[in-house]
């Protein structure tokens, strides 16, 4: 029987952020990234591998506004830990006993975190676009300075509809008006102070020295041309990471799971049925 966000397995209180597909003993927890929800993931929907129990959720400050004032914490999302603990407790929550974690971009270090401070309940990742950091230093292939992000928060904070309507092409990668319209709609939706303090938080994280602590093996997806995070990093990952493989997809862009959803789905059937 198809399980969906209606069923009775879904706690009411996690119905406004939480989507339940499919039908499998294994369930699939979906982690989205800055400026977008859990409705990033339908573009790949359809290239999904049968037989898995997929979750996908809201991260908090993102989806509704009314779901956003009940969940958002300014002091508890000040950091990834804030975001790893409300994974942890989802996953309680639901009776998740251990799962295949799909991230993206910021969702794969808060995965990391959970998964170092309860490894039971992961069996395998699998990150798309993640980084450990971006500052760069003589020591790290990161893309940013201070300078960077001091410019990035100053237009923000000037006019956020003219920063994201300038930062959506740049994520997005791919001249398709349609999809980058979806993309463009769910970075508007965000309240701006939320944006600049989960960006903030974003960029000022840091988890390289305990990032190679997570145990299980972790697949690593990354565009070719991602100016979000170069090559290096990915090669730096692969590299600190124990159990690690690395896959490249030729495209631009930080969004691949929405701009190349067949290529990504055709790595997820390959690993999620290991």
């Amino acid at each position: 029987m198809e399980i969906t966000s209606q069923d009775p397995c879904v706690p009411d209180p996690l119905k406004p952020y939480v989507q339940i597909d499919g039908w499998g003993e294994v369930p699939v927890v979906l982690g989205h990234g800055f400026g977008t929800d859990k409705s990033a993931w339908d573009y790949l929907t359809p290239f999904l591998p049968k037989g898995f129990t997929y979750i996908r959720y809201d991260l908090a400050g993102c989806g509704s506004d009314e779901d956003t004032q009940h969940r958002y914490d300014v002091q508890r999302h000040s950091h990834l830990y804030g975001y790893a603990d409300d994974l942890i407790e989802l996953l309680d929550q639901l009776g998740v006993q251990s799962c295949i974690y799909v991230g993206h971009s910021v969702s794969c270090m808060i995965g990391a975190i959970a998964a170092i401070a309860r490894p039971d309940l992961f069996r395998r990742h699998i990150w798309i676009g993640p980084s450990p950091c971006y500052l760069k230093d003589e020591n790290y292939p990161g893309t940013l300075t201070p300078d960077d992000l001091q410019a990035i928060y100053e237009a923000m904070v000037t006019n956020y509809q003219a920063w994201a309507a300038g930062f959506a092409p740049l994520m997005f990668g791919l001249k398709e008006e349609h999809r980058l319209a979806d993309f463009s709609q769910t970075l508007f939706r965000l309240q701006p102070r939320i944006a600049l303090r989960t960006l903030q938080m974003i960029f000022d994280s840091d988890t390289r020295s305990f990032v190679g602590k997570v145990q299980q093996p972790v697949h690593l997806i990354f565009n070719r041309n991602d100016f979000v995070v170069p090559q290096g990093v990915a090669l730096w990952l692969h590299a600190t990471l124990p159990h690690s493989t690395l896959d490249w997809i030729d495209a631009q862009g930080h969004l691949p799971h929405m701009t190349h959803p067949t290529a990504v789905g055709s790595l997820l059937k390959k690993y999620m049925s290991i």
